[in-house]
């Protein structure tokens, strides 16, 4: 689960695999919101200390982003929304 404010710089865990391994990962990014949904920027994604962002397939990495975002925790007062 992500946390209850998914805005501004996040960090989260992800496995890649390819054919010949598999590698934890850290994605650093920035989640800068806007009225029309959210605004991401991948910042980097490191392997053991490594920067291998240029390596990997970005579309997966955004859609591993969004799919973390998506599960985060919300709760209304997270949002300024009024009940």
């Amino acid at each position: 689960m992500g946390t209850a404010s998914m805005f501004g710089n996040q960090i989260m865990e992800a496995e890649l695999d390819c054919d010949w391994m598999t590698t934890d990962v850290f994605i650093e990014f920035i989640n800068h919101g806007s009225e029309e949904g959210n605004l991401v920027e991948i910042v980097s994604v490191k392997s053991h200390g490594v920067d291998i962002t240029t390596w990997v397939n970005m579309d997966y990495i955004f859609d591993l982003v969004s799919d973390y975002i998506a599960e985060a925790d919300y709760h209304w007062t997270d949002h300024g929304d009024v009940a």
